[in-house]
């Protein structure tokens, strides 16, 4: 405004016309268009249209660009964003790997063979599948193939067709890995096939001092049938951080074909160890940023390590129990170390003398498990009265705290305790176990505690042996109402256990509704269920267990099953979720057993794919009888250009002997590592067992 303007305003008290603003136009609200499905083959939408992303990328998280938005989800409805993340390094790196693997699958299908396969005459596919039920029953069983071809010429002498072909262990290596294949891909339909995954995963050192990594998956299949399935081995080496073990999870889960793991994924089980359940940084955040259900997934802190870690933290608050482990390991290497077979032979003489009932001595764990320390304080116990007449005449110092009134007494009263956590243990690491079942043996286990609290049990007449007892049984109270609050995340399934009903049908009615609508809510992102239709069915379901005598959360299953399916769609869902969630991680120590069967010292050098094939075979549900090669010898078909010949003179003509020798070196594929450790055949068969 110009003075002259400000002048005449103030002199007639009128203040000058201001400027009109123009208001900013407001932005145009985009909407997301059905046509960019057509346009770009890899976008993928949410059912209300408010957010998309790149479901390759999603596919293939160890190529893509996690931090990219097409990776997260994008909710930026801009047409040309889509150019230029196709164009995008991460994305071509995804498409091109994709690209790869499907020229892969076509090549096998063009081969020569894979076309005339089935024209193979009876008596020579007879021959394959001979020789490939050898090499299952040789890996099932952890037998070396260094004696593979020994025993082809034992079937040969027998009569059995084999062939003349792929007869070297090189053969029969390759044709175990066909079969590891053929397994691996009946499980990824079978686990595909499942709604929900509870993941088990564990550490451990094999005999070669590598850290490995066994990891399980607990499904639930459509008709209700639970079980717990080794997926593979993760060979972490130097680095065991968190981040190696999660990156690790995701690169088996890619290498299985298992990529909708991301979705299916609900609850996980670990011990306790710092790595896995830090915080912040342990292997279960970084799980749950990568899940669809995000912070609702379970994790659950497996119940028979928890139990050992109470009777480990127990003992600590005992003095004495220092004492009593110390001379009980002092007097297991009495008897174990140098010189204990001729003390053991006189120890099992005075039993005899004496009318008692000899029994060897094995190993004690302090730690791990409850089962074998109580049976090997058992056993001690039954020997106790020739052990103290053969340290009467013994000069080691060390062996006569055994001999005490102290420690007989307390050796009594570890047993009455030692027979509730074996118990408690054995049951808390079954395959099937449900949350119901896990919180009645722990008050079942806490009752028991309480009992020996007021005099049940050995009768001791030792005041300190009293005194630690009594210290020992509040302590283990104490510890087993502490360590199993990750249990309590699992509180609201216990609806689902007809056990927990209330007798009243007015009461049943209403009972559990609203604790469904909760798990409803916290798993919307993987149920995607009507609340309304599913607390109908919630309601139906409860009056069918009622009236059918239901005792178990499997019992409700059988129900479905058993009547209409479709009645009960969607709560089946929700019971199955529940079924799903993994108490125990003890199939994964099961699972090392079995590594430690099959990777021994004169196997030493076995290379990790090759060690997670023959695992496949080894902890697999079929058997020598059951097992049909023939999916197996299709995959071992594909793999290479088999040289068998066509001719129809019997068993003899399926190879000529040069083409045979060509075939196998072809097959070997160079590979001439040694699956005895180095040795030679004949070194492996003198160390191995058959």
């Amino acid at each position: 405004m110009s003075k002259k303007q400000q002048t005449l305003s103030s002199f007639f008290g009128v203040s000058p016309p201001s400027k009109k603003r123009q208001l900013e136009p407001e932005p145009k609200k985009r909407f997301f268009s059905e046509k960019w499905l057509q346009d770009a083959q890899w976008l993928e939408v949410n059912d209300e249209r408010t957010e998309m992303w790149c479901k390759i990328c999603r596919s293939n998280p160890h190529l893509a660009d996690k931090t990219g938005a097409f990776y997260k989800g994008s909710k930026n409805f801009n047409h040309p964003l889509f150019d230029k993340h196709e164009k995008s390094k991460e994305h071509t790196n995804v498409a091109q790997a994709i690209a790869n693997k499907q020229a892969s699958r076509e090549e096998m299908s063009s081969r020569p063979l894979a076309r005339w396969r089935d024209k193979l005459n009876e008596e020579q596919r007879q021959a394959l599948f001979n020789i490939f039920l050898l090499a299952f029953h040789k890996a099932k069983h952890a037998r070396p193939m260094s004696s593979y071809s020994e025993d082809i010429s034992l079937l040969k002498r027998l009569g059995v067709n084999v062939g003349g072909a792929y007869h070297s262990r090189e053969g029969g290596t390759r044709i175990m890995q066909s079969i590891a294949r053929a397994i691996t891909g009946e499980l990824r339909a079978k686990l595909q096939s499942a709604e929900f995954w509870g993941l088990l995963f564990d550490g451990s050192e094999d005999i070669t001092k590598t850290e490995q990594e066994i990891v399980y998956i607990v499904s639930v299949s459509s008709n209700g049938e639970f079980s717990s399935d080794f997926i593979g081995l993760i060979e972490l080496g130097a680095d065991r951080t968190a981040q190696a073990i999660t990156d690790g999870l995701v690169r088996l889960f890619q290498d299985t074909g298992l990529n909708d793991w991301t979705t299916k994924l609900v609850a996980v089980c670990t011990d306790g160890a710092a790595v896995n359940v830090g915080m912040y940084n342990g292997v279960v955040p970084k799980l749950r940023q990568l899940v669809a259900v995000g912070d609702s997934l379970v994790h659950i802190l497996c119940t028979a390590h928890t139990l050992e870690n109470c009777a480990k933290s127990a003992d600590r608050n005992v003095p004495y129990c220092v004492t009593f482990n110390r001379s009980v390991v002092k007097l297991l290497q009495f008897y174990l170390q140098k010189g204990g077979e001729k003390k053991t032979a006189a120890l099992k003489k005075l039993c005899e003398e004496n009318g008692i009932s000899f029994v060897k001595l094995g190993k004690f764990h302090n730690v791990r498990w409850s089962a074998w320390r109580h049976e090997t304080l058992l056993k001690i116990s039954r020997l106790l009265p020739a052990i103290k007449m053969q340290l009467a005449t013994s000069d080691n110092s060390d062996l006569q705290h055994i001999c005490t009134e102290r420690f007989q007494c307390f050796l009594s009263n570890m047993l009455d305790i030692g027979n509730i956590l074996k118990t408690t243990s054995i049951r808390f690491q079954k395959e099937k176990l449900t949350i119901g079942e896990c919180k009645d043996e722990l008050m079942v286990a806490i009752g028991k505690f309480t009992l020996l609290l007021d005099g049940e049990g050995h009768r001791v007449s030792n005041a300190d042996a009293d005194r630690d007892k009594i210290n020992l049984l509040r302590g283990l109270i104490e510890e087993f109402e502490i360590r199993y609050y990750s249990l309590k995340s699992c509180d609201n399934f216990l609806v689902f256990d007809p056990s927990t009903w209330p007798q009243e049908m007015q009461d049943l009615h209403s009972f559990g509704n609203t604790t469904v609508c909760s798990i409803l809510k916290k798993y919307e992102a993987t149920l995607q269920l009507d609340k309304n239709t599913t607390v109908t069915e919630w309601m139906r379901l409860k009056q069918a267990g009622k009236r059918l005598g239901a005792s178990s959360v499997h019992d409700l299953v059988q129900i479905v099953n058993t009547s209409n399916p479709d009645a009960y769609s969607n709560i089946n869902k929700v019971v199955k979720l529940s079924l799903t969630l993994p108490l125990s991680s003890a199939a994964c120590e099961r699972g090392f057993s079995h590594l430690n069967i099959i990777k021994t010292k004169y196997r030493s050098r076995l290379s990790h794919p090759r060690l997670s094939a023959l695992m496949h075979i080894h902890l697999s549900k079929q058997t020598t009888e059951t097992f049909d090669p023939k999916q197996a010898v299709d995959l071992w078909m594909e793999t290479a250009n088999r040289r068998l010949n066509q001719g129809q003179g019997g068993a003899s003509a399926v190879s000529s002997s040069s083409t045979m020798q060509e075939a196998e070196v072809e097959d070997s594929g160079g590979d001439s590592e040694e699956d005895s450790g180095g040795d030679t055949e004949e070194d492996s068969e003198k160390h191995c067992t058959y």
